[in-house]
């Protein structure tokens, strides 16, 4: 039996997990490498090769692969994306074999995956779903990221999302476009407080809910791995500098509780927001009371999916560290139960 490494190529984040053979050591290894495809696409192929080599990968590894990437705005369409990101892994592992996990739920090569590329476009949300539920056959699973979220329902070992594409999802509340980092403040909430009353909130790109995660304690500074609005660091001081400009306002103006009151409002409005998607799912699926969290932003899934009503499992659990790679350690593990049953 060969090692298998699960990639999950994303638009922001390249992610990759690799499973040894049955009895060798360490069983699984996880990389995690921020690479913002739209500003130096060209350097897809020198960023896997880079992942590739950490894992220590072997010419002999088999690779099964998921992709988000196809979204970013170096691609015109999906099909572009989708095709740049198939050729940048033939360049990058000449020597291995690959396959493509479909939002289907099958593998297919990558000349399938050309010819159709929207089943294979945003793959990841499916293979971490289809592993889950070989474990845990019904629940939401809820996988927040640096810049979305997913609430993928299980029922009685099946995946049972209605949104295939990424406007069927959104259009389902099964992907919902905020995450533990990257998204504008502005787009969580129109209004925070303010020395007793209620302002209203820039819409300039003065900051990132991830300032307020930063600020409150939820993130540290080595998890900001995107670049600030402002190019300053990513220190909790600057956050709050950062925070001030979203009513228009400076350090010399808000003290320490003013910030503390902006960043508790906008976490508060991204549970909100998160809660009532996981209850569009609730009413879909009544037999659905546990929720399985994972991603950077666990913490944030943690506290929406209370506000359901939902019991919570944390997928760090069974995965450590590399629960935040879930669907590159999913992806590897459907393919290594596919090749045990070859």
């Amino acid at each position: 039996m060969t090692a298998i490494v699960g990639w999950d190529i994303g638009g922001v984040n390249t992610k990759a997990a690799r499973i040894a053979p049955r009895g060798n050591t360490p069983p699984l290894r996880g990389v995690r490498r921020p690479f913002e495809v739209q500003h130096h696409p060209e350097a897809l192929v020198s960023t896997v090769k880079a992942v590739a080599q950490e894992l220590d990968a072997q010419p002999e590894d088999r690779h099964a692969v998921t992709m988000t990437a196809e979204l970013s705005q170096a691609f015109r369409t999906k099909r572009e994306g989708v095709a740049f990101i198939l050729d940048a892994l033939d360049r990058a592992l000449p020597a291995s074999t690959f396959q493509v996990y479909t939002v289907g739920g099958h593998f297919v090569s990558p000349v399938e995956a050309r010819a159709h590329p929207r089943d294979v476009a945003a793959s990841n949300w499916s293979a971490t779903a289809s592993w889950l539920a070989r474990s845990i056959p019904t629940c939401v699973l809820i996988d927040i990221g640096t810049t979305s979220t997913d609430l993928i329902p299980v029922v009685d070992g099946k995946v049972v999302a209605q949104g295939h594409t990424d406007p069927e999802r959104l259009l389902t509340g099964e992907l919902v476009y905020t995450g533990a980092l990257r998204t504008p403040v502005e787009a969580i909430a129109r209004r925070v407080p303010l020395w007793g009353g209620s302002a209203g909130v820039s819409a300039e790109g003065f900051a990132l809910i991830g300032d307020a995660h930063l600020w409150l304690g939820r993130l540290n500074p080595g998890d900001y791995t995107c670049p600030t609005p402002d190019g300053r660091p990513a220190t909790r001081e600057y956050a709050a500098e950062r925070l001030a400009r979203t009513v228009c306002a400076d350090r010399d103006m808000l003290g320490d509780s003013d910030i503390d009151d902006l960043a508790i409002a906008l976490a508060k409005a991204q549970i909100e927001t998160i809660a009532e998607a996981l209850g569009r799912t609730r009413q879909r699926w009544p037999a659905i009371s546990k929720a399985v969290v994972t991603g950077l932003g666990e913490f944030i899934a943690g506290e929406a999916a209370r506000a359901a009503g939902l019991t919570v499992h944390s997928l760090a659990a069974r995965l450590g560290s590399a629960a935040q790679l879930a669907p590159a350690v999913a992806v590897a593990c459907l393919l290594q139960e596919m090749a045990e049953l070859e």
